[in-house]
């Protein structure tokens, strides 16, 4: 419950649009500290506030403060005092100059997001929305850290967790959309394809869950058989290439008569997606995409040049291939992920019997490669 003196109105269509971007932006991460910062800048940016923090106390007096356009030193002790009544009491406040609401903390803390800002009613009603979803975020980030659940294991309960409800939602948003219950306003239309969008968006990041923990675990089910690497290159840019054309990218393709690889046919697809999808996105309009294949002695290479946005040498050597890692160049930020794609195509790649590795230099492009066995004919 809130108490506030603020003036009722409802949140604006681009106010939710804005509502959905940052509870997306959240969501990457299990790391407690992470998500704390995460949530307060997206807090910040959601309500337009001009600065805010997180308050977490453990019972031991340690405070962690995660702050947005202030230090913690700064914080002012008034906005601390009540930061911490509010998350005692589980009640936020609201007034025209600042907003505090309890988020959710284990039995031996205490945990407040507070703001500072011109707000309104419907500024009141985004940030209590989210600080749900914000919840849901801190308590996963918790029980990943105090519990000590494997990092594997969690991701399979949540995927399996995940999986049936984000089905549902999916299928009857699609059903409103088609319109079978009943006809629908612009706007309707509108929040339902953002649901959808989210919805299939959640399916990917499940399903990549499930792929971490079947590696994690060394469960990966494969079936390996002889595999034409044109065709299945082919097959996956039949489904990319309009996406390609509206950004008039141009794309080459240098695949001579090479003997077939013996890999699993399904997973080298995806592996191929995740590299053409990646140059699609992170490739400017009018930019280049080449992809070409050659034999390297028992194995065949094939590799995915772009002229985008590249990779800084850091990340490329420390973080490119590792679980949920996101690069913090705008660009990629622009586009949803949860940063495990390239470290599920690298452990498929070498699971297969390849490698995958790549060259980079920021503002100038990208080349990724990976290698796949020759099939023999015993194989």
């Amino acid at each position: 419950m809130v108490t506030e003196n603020v003036q009722d109105s409802a949140p604006t269509y681009e106010q939710l649009v804005a509502l959905c971007t940052a509870i997306h932006s959240i969501g990457p991460t299990l790391d407690l500290e992470e998500v704390l910062n995460r949530i307060v800048e997206a807090a910040v940016g959601l309500a337009e506030a001009e600065r805010g923090f997180i308050l977490w106390e453990p019972q031991d007096g340690a405070a962690i403060r995660a702050c947005a356009n202030l230090t913690p030193e700064a914080i002012d002790e008034s906005a601390l005092e009540l930061a911490r009544r509010v998350a005692q009491a589980e009640t936020g406040q609201v007034s025209d100059s600042h907003i505090a609401l309890p988020l959710w903390s284990p039995e031996e803390a205490t945990c407040a997001l507070y703001a500072e800002g011109a707000f309104s009613a419907a500024d009141a009603k985004l940030l209590e929305a989210f600080a749900q979803h914000a919840a849901v975020a801190i308590q996963n980030a918790w029980a990943f850290y105090e519990v000590g659940i494997a990092e594997a294991e969690f991701a399979s309960m949540i995927a399996h967790d995940l999986r049936l409800p984000t089905t549902n939602v999916r299928g009857y948003s699609d059903l409103l959309l088609k319109e079978m219950v009943g006809p629908l306003s612009d706007q309707q239309k509108a929040f339902l394809s953002i649901i959808h969008a989210n919805t299939y968006y959640m399916e990917t990041l499940t399903y990549n869950l499930s792929d971490i923990a079947k590696i994690d675990h060394r469960r990966m089910p494969l079936k390996p058989i002889q595999v034409s690497l044109e065709a299945s290159v082919n097959e996956v840019l039949d489904k990319l290439r309009s996406k390609i054309e509206e950004k008039a990218q141009t794309l080459e393709l240098d695949l001579p008569a090479l003997p077939d690889v013996f890999a699993d046919k399904a997973r080298l697809e995806q592996v191929l997606r995740v590299l053409l999808e990646n140059a699609h996105l992170y490739t400017p309009s009018e930019g280049k995409i080449t992809v070409a294949a050659e034999q390297q002695g028992a194995s065949l290479r094939l590799t995915v040049a772009d002229t985008g946005i590249g990779v800084s040498p850091e990340d490329r050597q420390d973080h490119l291939f590792t679980k949920f890692f996101r690069a913090d160049h705008p660009v990629v930020q622009e586009h949803k992920g949860g940063g495990n794609n390239l470290y599920i195509a690298k452990c498929l790649a070498e699971l297969m019997g390849g490698e995958m590795g790549a060259e980079s230099e920021p503002d100038k492009g990208s080349t990724f490669w990976f290698t796949l066995p020759v099939a023999t004919p015993d194989e």
